[in-house]
Order: C-alpha cells, then sequence, then structure tokens
C-alpha cells in the first residue's frame, strides 16, 4: 500500500477504465448506477456541523417495510478522500444488500489531509450513533447495525467493529481515543452488530507482509499518522484493527483476493487467523484471481456477504413450547449482549417497576461459551417469571458447543447489562428488571465462576451445581483453564448459598461438601439428588434440579414463603421428596 497520492490515482483510473458497468473498484467506478430503492436522501449530515465531509446519502430498499437493518458501507480511497460516497460499490455491494433487504448508509469521513487519526475512526462512529439516534425518521432498525467497506474503508468496517464498545485505549506509548464526540447523538451506543472486510489493510506494521505496489517515501498510513513506522510503532498499532480484537467482537466476514497487489492478502489472512484465536464468529473468502476490488464482486461473494449478515442478526428460539410456567419464555440473542444467550418471558408488558424480573446470572459446565446442556432447565426457570442471562451463544442445535472457553467476566458483564437496561429508556427491559434480586450461579466450572465472582455486592444469593472449590488432594481432576480460587474464596461469600449435587456420583460431590462445611458465615444449604455429575438439565423442563432451583429462586429473590417451605424446618419439604437428601448449617433453620 506504500505509494504516492499521484501512483494511487493513477491505479485507481486503470482499474476505472476496465471495472464492469455496475461499478467494481470501491470508489472508482463509472457513475450511472440503477439503484433499487423505495427512498433515498442525498448529502444528509451526520455530525450537525454542515461540513461535507460530514454528510452521508441513505438508501432504503425497494420492499416498504416498517424498519429495515442497516448496513453502514464505507468507500475506498487510502483514506485521502473526503467526498467519495457517492461512488461506494454502489452497483455492487450496495445493491446486493438493498435488494436483500438492508437500509444502506454511505458516508463521507474526513481525508489524511482534513484530520490525523483517529478522526476517521470518530467520524464512523458518529453515524453508527446518527443511525440509532435518526432511527425512527429514516425507518432504521436500530438492533442490527453492520459496517461494511472496500480498502481503507474495510480498515475502518473492521476497526470500528474490533473496538465496539471500547471508548479509550492505550496502546504502548499511545493513549487513543476510540469513540470521539462528534453529533448530536452521544448518548447513543457505537456498538455494531457485524463487519465486512472487503479487501482491507488490517495490521499497518506489516504492510510488506506480501507482494504489492511499492511507491513513493511516504505511505498512505504515514501521511495518516503524520508519521513513519520506525520512529513511532505504536501510533501504527494503534491504527491496526487487529490490535483490539477480542472474544467480544461482533462477527467479521473477510474478503481478499490472492493477488492483490495494493493490500496483500496477507492482511486479510493475518485477520482471519487473530479473530479465529480470540473466538470471534467469522468467514473468508480468498478469491485466487481476486485482485484489488477487480474479481472480487461475483453474485457467489455477494450473496454470502448478505447470508453472513443474516446469519448475524439476532436469533431466538422457542424451547418446549415456551415452559410450563405461567409466562412463555423465548431464548435469543440481544446484540447489545454479545456472547450471551438471554431466556426471558416472550410478552414483558407483564412486568414493570412494580412487578420486576428478577435476575438468574448462569455459568454454563466446562466453562462452554453456550449454555447447550442447560438451556430446557434455564428456559423453565425463564418461564417462571425470570431474566436469564447465560454466558456464551445461543444454541440452535441440538449439538454440543465446540469452541473456546467461556471466562468469569461474562457473568459480570451479565450483571452490567441488567443494570444498564433497566435504567435506559430506549430499552424494552426499561424498569422491568429487579437489579435489586440477582441470583448468581453455575454448574461445573460455571460454578467457579460463580465462587470466584461471589464477592460482587450486586448479588443476593448464589447457586452452586454440581461443583465446588478444589481441595489439594483433588487438584488432579481440575480441567485446563478453569478458574482455580482457594477454599478461603468462601470468606467472601456475603449471601445465602445453596449447592445442589448429583450425589456420591458426583465428581464434584466430594469439593461441593467440603465447601458447605466450611460456610459458617452465611445461611448455607446442600442439596443432593443421586444422577451423577450431569445433573437433570438435558430432561424435559429441566428435570428434577428445575423443581428445587425454582424453589430457592422464588424464596431468595421473590420472598416467596410458600417456596421457602422446600428447605425451612426440620420437616421440609424437600428431605420428603423421593431421593433428595438436604444439609443445613447453623444460619439455615
Amino acid at each position: 500500500m506504500k505509494k504516492s497520492i499521484l501512483s494511487i490515482v493513477m491505479l485507481c483510473l486503470a482499474c476505472t477504465a476496465t471495472a464492469q458497468p455496475e461499478g467494481g473498484f470501491g470508489g472508482f467506478q463509472l457513475p450511472e448506477v440503477k439503484l433499487e430503492t423505495s427512498r433515498q436522501w442525498k448529502d444528509v449530515n451526520y455530525a450537525g456541523d454542515g461540513q461535507s465531509y460530514h454528510n452521508c446519502d441513505i438508501y432504503l430498499p425497494k420492499q416498504e417495510r416498517e424498519s429495515y437493518p442497516v448496513v453502514i458501507h464505507i468507500y475506498g480511497s487510502a483514506w485521502f478522500n473526503n467526498n467519495g460516497k457517492g461512488a461506494a460499490d454502489l452497483g455492487t455491494i450496495v445493491n446486493a444488500l438493498l435488494r436483500a433487504g438492508y437500509a444502506v448508509v454511505c458516508p463521507n469521513h474526513r481525508s489524511s489531509g482534513d484530520a490525523r487519526w483517529p478522526a476517521q475512526l470518530h467520524d464512523i462512529r458518529a453515524v453508527v450513533r446518527f443511525v440509532r439516534g435518526e432511527a425512527k425518521k429514516y425507518k432504521f432498525d436500530p438492533t442490527f447495525i453492520a459496517t461494511s467497506g472496500f480498502s481503507s474503508g474495510g480498515h475502518l468496517a473492521s476497526i470500528t467493529a474490533t473496538t465496539s464498545g471500547t471508548r479509550q485505549s492505550t496502546i504502548g506509548t499511545v493513549a487513543i481515543d476510540l469513540e470521539g464526540s462528534l453529533g448530536t447523538h452521544t448518548d447513543q451506543s457505537s456498538r455494531v452488530n457485524a463487519a465486512c472486510d472487503w479487501s482491507g489493510p488490517i495490521d499497518l506494521t506489516a504492510m510488506d507482509c506480501g507482494d504489492h505496489i511499492t511507491m513513493g517515501a511516504d505511505s498512505p498510513e504515514d501521511q495518516l499518522l503524520g508519521s513513519k513506522l520506525s520512529q513511532e510503532p505504536d501510533k501504527y498499532l494503534s491504527l491496526s484493527a487487529s490490535t483490539y480484537v477480542d472474544r467480544n467482537d461482533p462477527p467479521v466476514i473477510i474478503f481478499h483476493g490472492e493477488k492483490d497487489n495494493v493490500v496483500p492478502v496477507c492482511q486479510g489472512k493475518k485477520f482471519l487467523e487473530v479473530l479465529e484465536a480470540a473466538g470471534v464468529k467469522h468467514e473468508a473468502v480468498f478469491v485466487p484471481e481476486g485482485g484489488h476490488g477487480m474479481g472480487m464482486y461475483s453474485d457467489e461473494n455477494l450473496q454470502k456477504m448478505v447470508s453472513f449478515l443474516n446469519s448475524a442478526r439476532p436469533q431466538s428460539r422457542i424451547v418446549e413450547d415456551g415452559g410450563t410456567g405461567p409466562y412463555k419464555a423465548i431464548m435469543k440473542e440481544e446484540t447489545s449482549l454479545p456472547a450471551h444467550t438471554v431466556l426471558v418471558p416472550q410478552d414483558l408488558s407483564a412486568f414493570s417497576k412494580d412487578k420486576p424480573l428478577p435476575v438468574l446470572v448462569w455459568g454454563n459446565g466446562a466453562c462452554t461459551n453456550s449454555p447447550w446442556e442447560h438451556y430446557k432447565f434455564l428456559n423453565e426457570i425463564a418461564s417462571h417469571g425470570y431474566l436469564v442471562l447465560a454466558t456464551g451463544y445461543i444454541p440452535m442445535e441440538e449439538k454440543p458447543y465446540n469452541g473456546p472457553m467461556s471466562t468469569t467476566q461474562q457473568q459480570i458483564e451479565s450483571i452490567d447489562w441488567a443494570f444498564a437496561q433497566n435504567s435506559d429508556p430506549a430499552s424494552p427491559y426499561y424498569n422491568k428488571i429487579d437489579v435489586k434480586n440477582i441470583c448468581v450461579a453455575g454448574m461445573s466450572c460455571g460454578g467457579l465462576q460463580t465462587l470466584f465472582n461471589c464477592a460482587d455486592p450486586r448479588i443476593t444469593t448464589l447457586m452452586i451445581c454440581n461443583s465446588g472449590l478444589f481441595k489439594r488432594e483433588t487438584l488432579s481432576q481440575a480441567v485446563g483453564g478453569m478458574p482455580m480460587p482457594p477454599k478461603e474464596k468462601l470468606n467472601d461469600i456475603h449471601t445465602p448459598v445453596i449447592y445442589i449435587l448429583g450425589g456420591k456420583e458426583d465428581i464434584a460431590y466430594e469439593n461441593g461438601m467440603d465447601d458447605f462445611h466450611r460456610i459458617e458465615h452465611v445461611p448455607a444449604c446442600a442439596a443432593n439428588f443421586p444422577v451423577g455429575h450431569g445433573g437433570t438439565y438435558r430432561q424435559p423442563h429441566g428435570g428434577e434440579f428445575t423443581v428445587v432451583a425454582l424453589a430457592w429462586l422464588d424464596w431468595q429473590l421473590k420472598g416467596d414463603r410458600q417456596a421457602s417451605k422446600m428447605f425451612v424446618g426440620k420437616s421440609n419439604l424437600l428431605s420428603r421428596r423421593k431421593d433428595w437428601t438436604l444439609e443445613k448449617n447453623k444460619k439455615m433453620k
């Protein structure tokens, strides 16, 4: 990508001469493009400052709908052009998106001649906030906003995704503001839900990774940063989308030509490696004869883009007819809570500030990043009037999850999200979540995650299922990657706690019972059902474990006296239930 401005212009003019009539090279294509739209707006200023480099064009699909998911598509120009929206792959990418039912926003952004990095990122963030803030006016569906772009536009689309949800960062010696304060909708989120990278530079410290044009003393990235890689490498890292990749990033699809001589294909392959390592949902298409825009926009590739975006949109599933409780439940994704599964009553109108939903935060067995083993159990609980926030990706198929492990932080993210949604007037959960009544729970490794987080003051009660902190003599049973707090961690518990175990056949029985016998400072009990380590979670409606868990939750989070009879007193109902045993410490009557 190292070339002079003149070289770029000459290259792009050459590409234009051989471009397909519908426009094949991003940013430089034939002007007459017929778009299939129901409505268009041109030169809408997304920043409220009257500057042309902050204008955007808006296109709605031909088919009329109440609202449309949105793709922000960004032109390529090596960051040199501040007015390229009118040639942003309109005949190829944009038309394909419109035909698929997506609203498309094509923005201008400041060039490297207008402002140094990260002004260009601030511009795209402002576009995202604009889309949310003006959703009603332009029929945008703010629950799904993706970025897409070609070349330098692919870079901006990608880095908007990999920094999604991060406002500031420090990269070595460089402190960088990733959000900015541009525009009139700074109260809106700039998170995006997916990204399409078409031939974008991703690691600006390694633009020499493959064969490409090398012209001029100052590369486009040098001019964008006002520096040299040899002098300030951290600045180039701060410009690189790959620097910010983590497991919370939205899904990304990569398109790159094997014969790209402007942005070498190793850039796309490096991006693929980093996304795979982080466990980010992704796809990649490397076109054997593809160049820098040339030969990239086949019908097959455009359909792959559309299919990927469709798959990235929030999924949902009705489990076991919504459960047996009075509130039929749904299992779904929430775009504002990536890498989590939400199970909740389908009709939220039954809940209010006076009758809010208590919260169950759940961690999975084996620390898997999907509740695929527990969703029947969790769905049944939700149908009884609970908001269940499970760590990991929604299980849409009846098969085990195969991917990176979850982390302890995901439970904290669930709690944070519940508080944020309850206080957000724009959220469907506004004033409907009982943030004063939160149970954190988990099975096996998820129970260890729960104990790791037990000191959080927002927690009301704990539920440790088929789990317990390891003793020294049982450490050999631990699986790599599990959180391993010492037994002293039990002193951080500040709420009532129940251990629900699978009897002596449960591999976690010894650890869990040892925990229980050590806990003397808070009410604690241990319930055992002789079913082994797997529990009954996968049985219809979660089986026997659901009965006990629901009674505990109803008692601890809803103050249900009838539910308390399952545990309280010498003649408690659980001790009389077939095959169950219950032990209690002195703090629990």
